[in-house]
């Protein structure tokens, strides 16, 4: 199953929102005495910020997949009506240089 780009924007979003109150607690729960408390904590705090940059990075990538799609998509549906536009000119001017051509015939007779 493959999700689109703005699906995981929106999940890992949800999960970057989810992440604010558990830094909170985790604040909340930082012990006032002991050295090996202190240090656990660190190590939780540690792997706290370490996933919250984990998933803001992954947002931003995402973030810039989505971008660079959208506009690849863009610039294809301008490059298919450029040429689209370009043929009806040439058609158009095919058909003008035939009309004075068949002008010319009818006048030199």
């Amino acid at each position: 199953m493959k999700l689109s780009y703005r699906t995981w924007m929106t999940l890992l979003l949800g999960v970057l929102i989810l992440m604010i109150p558990l830094g909170m607690v985790l604040m909340r729960l930082l012990p006032e005495e002991g050295v090996a408390q202190k240090k656990l904590w660190l190590r939780w705090a540690a792997g706290y910020l370490l996933a919250l940059f984990g998933v803001l990075s992954a947002l931003i990538w995402v973030v810039l997949k989505e971008v660079r799609q959208t506009l690849e998509q863009f610039r294809q549906a301008h490059r298919q009506a450029f040429e689209e536009m370009t043929e009806q000119i040439r058609e158009d001017y095919r058909k003008r240089q035939q009309q004075q051509r068949s002008r010319q015939n009818g006048a030199e007779r």
